[in-house]
């Protein structure tokens, strides 16, 4: 694993990682200009738009994850904010979805619930100079939310086929990854924890 230096930081893994961020405020910009107030026309195109910027976002973090592990790029850092990359563009997502009527309110912050709540042991665990990567469940968990939000951003059909029902399975899908991760991960905590005080 490497040490952390300017040529790490900025190798091309934490770059696409970089620009995942980078593209939050354009999708949030783009899901708050849907409205009852345009034509049909106008929300399928912002909606397709914050679709498509959203994958290019998902595909991005597989490019990462393979370019980390094929060119032995892998640090600590990026093992770190990776996650953190994922979580800020899945929470923003979700939380706009919430006037659209897209997601409910109580569905949202279940699973924020979750993100916040890993999120706080993963800082925990830095601190004690622990990091856990994520498992497969969690990987699992984020290829899911991935599907599902994609699919509850693009909304409408798609050559017959709902958007909204898709993306709902594939949310439901996630929520059990969710909380199955969720689990793993405070085991896999406690676990380091307890082999740092033995």
């Amino acid at each position: 694993m490497n040490t952390l230096n300017r040529q790490v930081l900025l190798g091309l893994p934490n770059l696409l990682t970089f620009a995942r961020i980078a593209v939050i405020p354009l999708i949030a910009i783009l899901m708050m200009l849907i409205g009852p107030e345009n034509s049909l026309q106008t929300n399928r195109f912002l909606s397709f738009t914050a679709a498509g910027i959203f994958i290019c976002a998902a595909v991005s973090d597989l490019v990462d994850g393979y370019l980390a592990r094929r060119y032995g790029l892998v640090n600590l850092f990026g093992k770190f904010v990776d996650p953190m990359a994922d979580k800020l563009i899945h929470m923003t997502v979700m939380i706009l979805m919430i006037p659209l009527g897209r997601l409910p309110a109580w569905f949202v912050a279940l699973l924020l619930f979750r993100e916040i709540f890993i999120t706080g042991l993963r800082g925990v665990a830095a601190g004690e100079g622990m990091i856990i990567g994520a498992g497969e469940w969690g990987k699992k968990k984020t290829a899911w939310t991935n599907v599902g939000l994609s699919a509850l951003l693009l909304y409408y059909p798609i050559y017959g086929v709902s958007s909204y029902t898709v993306g709902w399975v594939a949310m439901v899908i996630a929520t059990f990854y969710n909380i199955t991760s969720g689990v793993q991960y405070t085991m896999m905590f406690f676990k380091q924890v307890g082999k740092q005080r033995s």
